[in-house]
């Protein structure tokens, strides 16, 4: 480039390189859309000489492709550029509490991710046509960092600067300058239809405050719980159980059970030195086992009951389990579940929330479907005092599916009894928005309880909220368009991923596997 052309460029600037920066970023700021975040953690010095020594005669280290074009390292590239500036992000943040191999690997992984996107976005913008003229070439290294001194452009360190050095330099520019226009011409003019605003905006004016009463699971009464419990009590009783898994085969096992018989050696010493569970460190030490959760050893759930039947000492035959070849020892007969015990309950619960939730569901459901007959009866308020539930009301909100209006969220009063799973349930809109004055809606299952509406009151959304509404929708589907483009952009069919490979080679890693 002319020193000439340099110097008229710097001319018609007049004013501070720090402010062009500045306005550079604002002119462009979706250029940074698909950055991954860089976590806030530590940094020791990143040790260089293991790229300088396999770069030392040139060329590249190629991390991946995306559509054929490789994704590569070598210095002066974007890659280089992206690691350097993650690498100094970090070590402003540094922690010597972090491990620098892992550390050093995330860094270069996130500059390899920002490269992919690069790369991709290259692709693209060249193919829909876009161009960079040299003359805006020649005004984008005005403000290239390499050539100011005390924030302002330095002919002299220009001219100073290697031809190589120069002709990577202008080639990231242009680069960067496809990448900015691809994403305003993307985004920066996306606009949502006249009709479709209209649409929206009907959709989110008549909001409405209700009355409801909550009926969660947690509530479950203590006597049910023990009904359940009386009814089953097969599956709570419980046994003191060490054992040992092999996963090798049968006749390993097999083997094991040999040298358990003949007192080759302790139990307690194979399970260490055989086992593959989380017990194997404690000589296989389960403690107390359910019949219910031993169950879950074996394919065959009767099989849980051999261990069942040994005797304190006893050594159990080779057993067929879910995840491999089972040994267990009895250290403790097995004793049947005593109801009355608090701790007994407490267990019987934790069964019914997992593995019998439907028989909760369909408690709650029947006692909101009386509720709700009682309060034509009765009205809401007497109605909810005779099923013991408090009635709470909630602020005006419009049918606001998965939260999309965020000015207008659902939200009770107070906050804490807000049903968080509501925003998630067509069902509670569709029971809302569907009542009349006066009535109590059907049961609404929201997860771990059960909600009762009633209309408390309706209106009209604010006419100065309402005008917010065809910014907020250019805005949302802006980044709807942002993440369906990212999607694109990462598609595994387009993306060759050769990471852990690449990087492995480079610091001289083992490979894995």
């Amino acid at each position: 480039m002319a020193s000439r052309e340099l110097r008229r460029t710097k001319a018609k600037k007049g004013e501070a390189v720090s402010d062009t920066i500045e306005k550079k970023k604002e002119a462009h700021p979706l250029l940074y859309v698909f950055s991954i975040i860089l976590l806030v953690v530590v940094v020791v010095t990143f040790v260089g000489s293991p790229v300088a020594g396999r770069l030392s005669g040139g060329g590249s280290i190629v991390f991946g492709s995306y559509e054929g074009r490789d994704i590569a390292y070598y210095p002066g590239s974007y890659f280089a550029q992206q690691r350097d500036q993650i690498a100094a992000q970090v070590r402003d943040s540094a922690d010597a509490n972090q491990d620098t191999a892992s550390l050093t690997q995330s860094v270069w992984y996130q500059a390899y991710r920002q490269t992919a996107v690069h790369v991709a976005v290259l692709i693209q913008a060249e193919r829909a046509g876009l161009h960079v003229s040299e003359d805006a070439i020649d005004k984008a290294l005005v403000s290239y960092p390499a050539y100011l001194e005390n924030g302002r452009f330095s002919e002299d360190r220009y001219n100073k600067t290697q031809g190589s050095e120069k002709a990577s330099i202008r080639k990231l520019v242009r680069e960067e300058a496809l990448s900015n226009q691809y994403f305003r011409d993307m985004f920066l003019g996306l606009k949502s239809s006249t009709k479709e605003k209209e649409f929206v905006t009907a959709m989110a004016k008549p909001e409405r405050s209700f009355t409801f009463v909550s009926l969660p699971y947690a509530e479950y009464p203590a006597d049910e719980v023990r009904g359940f419990g009386e009814a089953n009590p097969a599956l709570f009783r419980k046994v003191k159980v060490s054992r040992i898994l092999v996963k090798s085969g049968e006749k390993e096992a097999a083997e094991i059970r040999r040298k358990i018989a003949e007192k080759a050696s302790s139990f307690e010493e194979l399970a260490k030195t055989h086992s593959k569970d989380g017990y194997a460190d404690k000589g296989g030490d389960m403690g107390w086992r359910y019949a219910y959760d031993l169950q879950a050893d074996f394919e065959k759930k009767e099989l849980a009951q051999q261990v069942f039947e040994l005797r304190a000492g006893d050594v159990s035959g080779v057993l067929k389990g879910a995840y491999g070849w089972l040994i267990f020892r009895c250290d403790a007969e097995a004793v049947d579940a005593d109801f009355s015990d608090a701790a007994v309950l407490d267990v019987v619960k934790a069964y019914l929330g997992t593995y019998e939730k439907g028989r909760i569901e369909d408690y709650f459901v029947a006692k909101a479907e009386k509720l709700s007959r009682r309060a034509g009866e009765v009205g809401f308020a007497a109605a909810a005092r005779e099923a013991g539930a408090a009635p709470v009301a909630t602020d005006f909100f419009p049918v606001n599916l998965q939260s999309v209006f965020s000015f207008a969220p659902l939200k009770a009063v107070p906050d804490t009894a807000t049903p968080a799973s509501a925003i998630y349930s067509e069902d509670f809109f569709l029971h809302a928005f569907s009542l009349g004055k006066g009535q109590a809606s059907a049961p609404i299952v929201l997860d771990d309880q059960v909600t009762v509406l009633t209309l408390l009151a309706e209106r009209e959304l604010p006419e100065a909220t309402a005008g917010l509404l065809g910014s907020w929708l250019d805005y949302t589907a802006n980044q709807t368009m942002q993440v369906d483009l990212q999607a694109q952009i990462m598609d595994p069919a387009k993306l060759k991923d050769r990471f852990a490979e690449s990087f492995a080679k480079l610091y001289g890693l083992p490979k894995k596997g």
